[in-house]
Formats: C-alpha cells, structure tokens, sequence
C-alpha cells in the first residue's frame, strides 16, 4: 500500500527549456520558470493540451534532457548537469520510462523485452527469466507474453512496456500519454492497472497526459499551459506554489478565466468587481475590487453596509 510521506523524491527549480528556432525563426520557450515536486510514493499527473510542454518536462524530469536553465534534483542529487556515463546508471536501477507508443523491440517477444531490460540492468538470466515471467503474469499477460509486439493489441503492447518499466523496482515511473493510442476500455483497464501498481509497490508515479479522466486516477493533477504551472488539484497541492506563475487568461472576445481558488475568495465578497490595469512598468497586472456601487447591502452578510468602503459593520468582511 502506497505510504504517505513528506520525503522529497524529485524536484525541479526554475526549469527553463529553450529550443533554437530553426532558419532564423523566434525561439521557442517550451517551457517558463517551472518549479515542481514529488514525494516519495505520490501519484501525480501533468494535464495539458498538445505544446504546452508536458513531455518536454517528463524527458527533463527524467534525466533524458537537459534544461536551458534550472535544477533538477532527485533524492536530493542535481541531475541537471550530470553526465551521462553516471545518469545511465541512475535511470536503469531507479527510473521506469512508458512511452505512447511502447517502444518495445519489434524482433523480440513481450517476454523477450522485459528479459532484455533486466539483463541490461546486470541481473542473471535465470533470475530474469523468472523475475519477466512473474510480472507479466502479474499483469494478466501469461497467455501472450512470447507473442510479437505486433500481434498484441494496444492494451497488452502498454501491459508489457509496464512490465518492462516496473521490472527493476524503479522508486519512480514516468509516463507520457501512456494512454494515447488506446480506446475507452483498454484506457480504463490500464489506468486502473496503474492505480494498483501505485498502491501495492509503493512506486511514485508520473503521467502526462492531455485526458482529464486519465489525470483523475491520480492523487494530484498539475495544469500545464504555454510552458507554465497554471493550476495544481488533488490532495497535496500547494497554491502558494503558484504564486509566480499563474496566469490570468483573457480571451480574443475580452473574457476574462480566472483561478478557481480565487473565484471562491471573489464570490464570498459577492458577484460585483470593478477591474483596472496597472500598466506601470514592465510588469502588467490586473487590479479586482468589489464594487460597492453595485449594492449598498454587505455582499457577505447582506446587512447595510452604512457608507463604510472598507469593512461590514455586522460581519466584518473586508471590502476593499
């Protein structure tokens, strides 16, 4: 059963991610100041539509890339300017990777390919043979497993790149669109399998993914968008994290989308804001406040408010 702790398992300081425009174009920021953590044991998704630089974070997180500027630190080790003769080690003996399309070896078996990978890993060919054969039962592959890649479908071929990932014990699993090239059911029936995996190995988890409902097996979902943290749900989210990099969003008709943790704040001060641009310096910001012209009644309370624009009288709920 997956064990609650505060331990910090993987962290991430200001990630910046730049890619080089390519004849003379703009660069391209993948991915704008980033702070992230991960607790030992925690299940946590990264939700974000196509660009916003969810597996850009998932390849830096893991060791596979390096980012522009910005630390990575994993059980309190920086990665980020490590070099690869010791970050092989690393990734084999305590990372799993899952990607869309499985990656798995095309020449080789189901079974074949999670052989190979704990071979790699210096384990013995009778104890890999074995250690491959009691996971892939595990995850209810025991009829296939010396079946090619391309004849298993798309759930079994995601069944074996697990089975390949969780084979060495990693302490950590990233998985990008683990679920992409799947239908309904073999989504569902997967993500499930992860959630007991979780729960049962004690194994910290990582997905991205572009699905609401695929990021809602996790414990926590982190929002991306444009290369920014904009919003963190679930149990452990830490708003005050936020601070830097949220994002008010105002739409090409003028609408304005706001945090949802601030929308309760607003909505306990009633319905009527006025709001103005502060566009002194290089730093724009918007500006709410509740708008006493809209009521002469407590918005809280509903009590009259006898002239005061700073407190209610009766409840003494802040105004301005």
């Amino acid at each position: 059963m997956a064990t609650e702790t505060n331990e910090s398992l993987l962290k991430g300081k200001s990630i910046y991610s730049i890619y080089e425009g390519l004849e003379g174009a703009n660069n391209v920021v993948a991915l704008r100041g980033l702070n992230i953590e991960m607790k030992k044991g925690e299940f946590v998704a990264i939700v974000g539509t196509s660009g916003a630089g969810k597996s850009t974070l998932l390849r830096i997180l893991g060791g596979l890339q390096r980012p522009s500027a910005g630390t990575i630190r994993f059980y309190g080790q920086d990665i980020s300017r490590m070099s690869e003769k010791l970050l092989v080690p690393i990734r084999r003996s305590t990372i799993g990777f899952i990607f869309q399309e499985g990656n798995l070896l095309p020449e080789l078996s189901g079974y074949d390919n999670v052989v190979r990978t704990l071979r790699y890993s210096g384990m013995g060919f009778d104890e890999a043979r074995e250690r491959a054969k009691s996971i892939l039962i595990r995850l209810g592959m025991e009829s296939r497993m010396h079946d090619l890649p391309h004849r298993l479908s798309g759930g079994e071929l995601q069944r074996v790149a697990i089975a390949r990932a969780i084979s060495n014990g990693p302490a950590l699993i990233l998985a990008d669109e683990p679920t992409g090239n799947l239908d309904a059911g073999n989504t569902e029936q997967v993500m499930q399998l992860f959630r007991e995996l979780h729960e049962e190995m004690d194994i910290a988890l990582l997905i991205v993914t572009h699905s609401q409902h695929v990021a809602s097996f996790a414990d926590r979902s982190v929002e991306l968008s444009d290369g920014m943290i904009i919003g963190q749900h679930g149990a452990g989210s830490d708003i005050y994290a936020l601070e830097q990099s949220r994002s008010v969003i105002i739409s090409d008709s003028g609408n304005l989308t706001l945090p949802p943790e601030l929308l309760g704040v607003m909505n306990s001060f009633g319905y009527h804001w006025d709001f103005s641009f502060n566009l002194n310096g290089a730093d724009p910001r918007i500006i709410g406040r509740p708008s006493l012209q809209a009521h002469t009644n407590c918005p809280v309370c509903n009590e009259p408010l006898n002239g005061d624009k700073f407190y209610c009288h009766s409840c003494g709920a802040k105004l301005n």
